[in-house]
């Protein structure tokens, strides 16, 4: 089963009674709380000690220079946000208990997973001219059609550099939770790099069937990505997928082989290099001291480009005659 929840999605919408368990719980701004949640990452493990942080995005300001009026506009978006994030924890909870009346829970694999980094890239700091918003109620209401924002944004995705759509990891990076009680010990922490491309062949080998050369007539290409089931029941640290991982995004682009993460930004295209085993908050650009490195994984990025047919982004600005195949959508 899929199921995909809007929230904590665009627009910023919550219940009354959901909201309330949050008021006051943002009031020292995202300053404070982003260093709050870095010490609490390095307690649980999930940021190790020895790991680099993102630098402070320059473009969100400092909460305590804030007016008392811009205060209380951010904080109320945060408190509807994380009010929405409790909503659905609570009918994940409801899924949870239903499987376990049914008497399946264990014999059945639930993953947790996000889509992306949260949302940032274009500011829109200024609540009087966004132009981008039309509310016909407070922030939280049916009415409203806010959303989180860069500011808030950069407390989400602590301690990540940038937001959705970038390719650094703030901004594709996603949390991943496995829960299955008779083959995953709770409270485990794994180390390594998984992809959604992963999940299909990790949903076939657990049903013990084969995905399909052929379907209807129709010859498949096989699957991508690799089973993460010795990672989840066997304490295997690491995918073994035997080839880097490739993405593209309205023309962002990333590779990661290993530790290495060679990434860059549209519309520049100049590669950055990082060692993502020491520095995955990316604050030390190595692609100068390594340009082997850049040379190689660039080269492996531009044939799994041509191979699955990754369009250049600039060519999206064109006239419908003149993209690619445009030949064809002019007739």
């Amino acid at each position: 089963m899929y199921l995909a929840f809007t929230a904590p999605h665009w627009p910023l919408q919550a219940k009354p009674v959901d909201i309330a368990k949050y008021r006051g719980k943002f009031d020292e701004g995202w300053d404070v709380l982003r260093e709050k949640r870095i010490q609490k990452l390095k307690e649980n493990g999930i940021l190790p000690a020895d790991q680099t942080v993102a630098p402070k995005d320059p473009e969100v300001p400092e909460w305590n220079k804030l007016t008392y009026d811009e205060k209380q506009f951010w904080k109320a978006k945060m408190e509807v946000y994380a009010a929405m994030v409790d909503n659905m924890d609570q009918n994940v909870g409801k899924v949870l208990e239903k499987i376990k009346a049914l008497k399946k829970d264990q014999n059945t694999l639930i993953i947790f997973i996000s889509d992306n980094g949260a949302q940032g890239g274009f500011n829109t700091y200024n609540p009087l001219g966004r132009g981008l918003v039309r509310n016909e109620g407070p922030v939280g209401t049916s009415g409203s059609f806010d959303y989180q924002e860069q500011n808030w944004a950069y407390l989400s995705n602590t301690p990540l550099q940038q937001y959705k759509n970038n390719m650094h990891e703030g901004g594709f990076s996603s949390p991943f939770i496995a829960w299955f009680p008779s083959k995953i010990k709770a409270g485990r922490i794994d180390k390594g790099t998984g992809h959604i491309i992963d999940l299909a062949p990790t949903f076939y080998q657990l049903a013990g069937i084969e995905y399909p050369k052929e379907y209807n007539g129709v010859t498949s290409n096989p699957l991508v990505g690799k089973s993460l089931l010795p990672v989840l029941f066997d304490n295997v640290s690491q995918v073994d997928r035997g080839a880097p991982l490739f993405w593209e995004r309205a023309g962002n682009r990333a590779v990661r082989d290993g530790r290495w993460k060679l990434v860059s930004i549209y519309p520049s295209y100049e590669w950055e290099l990082y060692d993502i085993e020491t520095d995955r908050g990316e604050t030390k650009n190595v692609a100068q001291q390594n340009p082997g490195i850049v040379n190689k994984l660039s080269a492996e990025y531009f044939e799994w480009a041509d191979q699955t047919g990754v369009v250049e982004y600039s060519k999206f600005k064109l006239k419908p005659e003149q993209m690619p195949g445009g030949a064809a959508l002019k007739k």
